[in-house]
């Protein structure tokens, strides 16, 4: 869940190396680090805290050290950190160094403690708390019998357990950077148009170099230096052909575009995302009756078409995308859908059927344990299918087939857009088998069209400002449930997720009908219920459960239709839903209480004064266990 960095060419490598380890903040920031070469010498710069610790820190040794001029530097190595082993110092921060090597890494050594033990009684003494600086020593220790930096990383690897991605240089052979992945640690390279080479952990930082990328795969290794990138593998050392990738994102869709944060912007992208997401799922040149939803990518149609059931693996955000999922697909395909976390179903003993497909989300296309439920189907025998918002992540590469959303890059931690774009994704996969079924869904294909225009006029509009309000007339209470039933139920949950994500208070998800199986015990007056009833078939009892919360005590915010005036007067606070969202069906309201939950958990943080782009002990893409 770390971030790295690495350059070499002829370009200023410290410039390239903090401006990429601020767009890749969102992996981590407990602290960071830089490590660049002067003269003969490996210089290291780290600091606990937030990237513009270093930054300045730089900037003064620039100004103080003889002949610092930070421009002359043209290689280099950068990371953010995510603590596992040892707390968020600068002691533990990144890079490392054993001797003459200098690294960066990102994932779990999981023989630690043992390798520790070894390396010690060797005679190393390891200056940190971390697993890191053990690689290095690993490293130093092949460099000393002969080996070439190259090789010493690649023998490192025999004696570590666990998936990881390292970058590694030295001061015997200053100007090569040699990276490497084993497991689920995402590494991408690029070649520099001007002459070198850039690692990273994503491709954000490689955008202002160039969109023609190389995702290293499972057992690369990658050598750059100032002549470009060359591969081998990780196990022979024998040279290796990678195929390049284009990316379709530009600069300016990783800027602010004048919003406060990334999470607001992305918010308010929502609408986009759909649209984008929609025309790139469906081939819409053969849309018509009887199959509105069909698929321009024939291999996951035949995939979906020929499966008995349907397992839908997920983590945190994505795991409620897939209970909505589960809704759709049993709704109008009339197929069995299972919804698994993926941490768990990955150390059950899962049965299934040889017909069984296994969809996998994953926003990032890296999240370890969702990853590892794939690997772990593939080898049963079953097909997978990927459903992810990056191209060419290890999701996509080791999936089946897989299903692109298109909902541009999202920085802010706390996932927005691309929830949003799961959802539409699931519904499509709904619709398409539905279809196929003989179910007439070309009104829900109609309805489809017309949710990102009513989303855009509203998001454009007063929803910002009622949850503004809302979360101002709230803030001071201890806790919150969300409450919701039928389609509401899972976006309770995200609900519930996305404020103590950001805003760092007790929240709760419940279906409105468990709250008499226990957590009504917990409802006093310092308790906020959030009722999600839109007019859906669980509107009536959904009232019902608000009666029984607001009798004892608790303080009730609302979110329903507009016209719902009964729901209206039973609460404290009211949210109302875009107007026209009325005239849809009811399996589209969760693409409008969505962004309302969203707004309310960004507001609420606002007025707590935490980091909402970057809450405290999260990263965008786990890729560890």
């Amino acid at each position: 869940m770390c971030g790295i960095v690495g350059y070499a060419g002829k370009r200023a490598a410290v410039d390239i190396l903090i401006r990429g380890l601020k767009r890749l903040e969102y992996r981590g920031y407990d602290s960071s680090g830089i490590a660049f070469v002067r003269g003969d010498r490996i210089e290291i710069i780290k600091s606990e805290g937030r990237i513009d610790n270093v930054e300045k820190m730089a900037a003064k040794f620039a100004e103080t050290s003889p002949g610092g001029n930070l421009n002359d530097v043209h290689f280099g190595i950068g990371h953010t950190r995510w603590a596992t082993h040892g707390k968020p110092t600068t002691q533990n921060a990144h890079p490392h160094r054993t001797g003459h090597v200098v690294l960066v890494h990102n994932g779990i050594i999981e023989n630690y403690q043992e390798l520790k033990k070894k390396l010690v009684a060797r005679g190393h003494q390891p200056q940190s708390e971390t697993d890191s600086e053990l690689f290095g020593f690993l490293v130093l220790e092949e460099m000393e019998k002969g080996a070439s930096l190259m090789n010493g990383v690649r023998l490192a690897f025999d004696s570590v357990e666990g998936a990881c991605s390292v970058v590694v240089m030295s001061e015997r052979e200053l100007g090569v950077l040699v990276g490497a992945r084993r497991g689920g640690s995402p590494l991408v390279a690029a070649i520099d148009p001007e002459g070198g080479a850039i690692l990273a952990s994503d491709a954000q930082p490689l955008i202002d170099i160039t969109r023609e990328v190389i995702f290293v795969e499972q057992g690369d290794v990658v050598v750059g230096d100032s002549k470009g990138v060359h591969f081998f593998d990780l196990k022979s050392g024998a040279p290796i052909q990678r195929k390049t990738t284009r990316l379709d994102w530009s600069v300016e869709t990783l800027s602010k575009q004048g919003f406060a944060h990334y999470m607001l912007k992305e918010i308010h992208e929502q609408p986009t995302a759909l649209v984008d997401t929609f025309n790139g799922l469906l081939d819409l040149a053969k849309r018509g009756d009887p199959d509105p939803f069909p698929f321009a990518d024939r291999e996951v149609a035949k995939l979906l078409e020929s499966a008995s059931d349907i397992v839908l693996i997920a983590c945190g955000t994505s795991w409620h995308a897939a209970l909505l999922g589960k809704y759709w697909i049993e709704r109008w395909a009339g197929v069995r859908v299972s919804v698994e976390l993926a941490s768990e179903f990955r150390y059950r003993q899962p049965v299934l059927a040889p017909q069984s497909l296994v969809i996998a989300l994953s926003q990032s296309g890296e999240t370890a344990d969702t990853l590892a439920v794939v690997r772990q189907v593939n080898g049963l025998g079953n097909k997978t299918m990927g459903i992810t918002n990056v191209r060419g992540s290890t999701l996509s590469r080791e999936a089946t087939a897989v299903l692109y959303t298109s909902a541009g890059p999202e920085i802010g931690v706390a996932a927005t857009k691309t929830f949003s774009a799961q959802l539409l994704s699931l519904l499509i996969i709904a619709g398409h088998l539905g279809s196929k079924k003989g179910r007439k869904l070309e009104p829900v294909f109609d309805e489809l069209l017309r949710v990102p225009h009513l989303l855009a006029g509203e998001l454009a509009g007063t929803l910002a400002s009622r949850a503004h309000a809302v979360a101002k007339a709230i803030a001071g209470y201890k806790g919150f449930f969300f409450i919701g039933r039928g389609y509401s139920f899972p976006i309770a949950l995200e609900g519930a997720l996305k404020l103590k994500e950001i805003a760092y208070v007790h929240a709760e998800g419940y279906a409105g009908g468990e709250l008499k199986h226990g957590p009504i015990a917990m409802i006093d007056p310092n308790m906020v219920v959030v009722v999600l009833a839109p007019r859906d078939s669980w509107r009536e009892k959904t009232l019902s459960n608000l009666e029984e919360v607001k009798a004892r005590g608790a303080v009730v915010l609302a979110i329903g239709d507009p016209s719902d005036e009964a729901l209206k007067q039973a609460s404290h606070h009211w949210i109302a839903l875009p107007e026209g969202a009325r005239e849809l069906d009811e399996c589209w309201a969760p693409f409008f209480l969505s962004p309302v939950v969203q707004l309310l958990s960004y507001e609420l943080a606002l007025l707590k004064g935490t980091d909402v782009d970057k809450p405290r002990n999260l990263a965008k893409s786990v890729t560890v266990e």
